[in-house]
């Protein structure tokens, strides 16, 4: 819409490409994680290119490229140098089967979403945000 209306507007492509559950699927299918990982999005680069989405290729990034996650744990160094992040105990929703935490969004009807795995309550340690100390900043 924006850019319809003679905006410049940044469409880059991002690649959430770190996780249990791929690491999963790359082992059930006897294919190393990065190898899976750079297949499918290999395969999902070509289906959205097919379909002409306006998205900046020149911009495109994965998560799993070192480039960009050390750029995030440089990031991370900064916000616990400023004390931003605080590390404490919480309950998190466990996933037995897949090894992961879930998001509540991602049990449904006590199960993991992808996995059907009872989901257990489990005390992780964990970091926390304290981005309440921005909320006026971010309105």
């Amino acid at each position: 819409y924006k850019r319809a209306k003679g905006f410049n507007v940044l469409h880059p492509m991002g690649w959430d490409a770190f996780g249990m559950p791929a690491e999963n699927a790359a082992m059930q299918n006897k294919v190393h994680p990065k190898d899976w990982t750079y297949q499918n999005i290999a395969a999902m680069r070509e289906q959205l290119k097919v379909m002409g989405l306006s998205l900046d290729w020149a911009r495109e990034f994965a998560t799993c490229d070192v480039d960009y996650y050390h750029r995030q744990q440089m990031l991370f160094l900064d916000f616990v140098e400023k004390r931003l992040v605080t590390r404490k105990s919480s309950k998190v929703n466990w996933d037995p089967e897949d090894m992961t935490v879930l998001a509540n969004e991602q049990v449904i009807d006590g199960r993991g979403w992808r996995s059907g795995a009872l989901v257990e309550q489990r005390e992780l340690t964990q970091w926390f945000f304290k981005i309440t100390d921005y909320a006026q900043d971010l309105l």
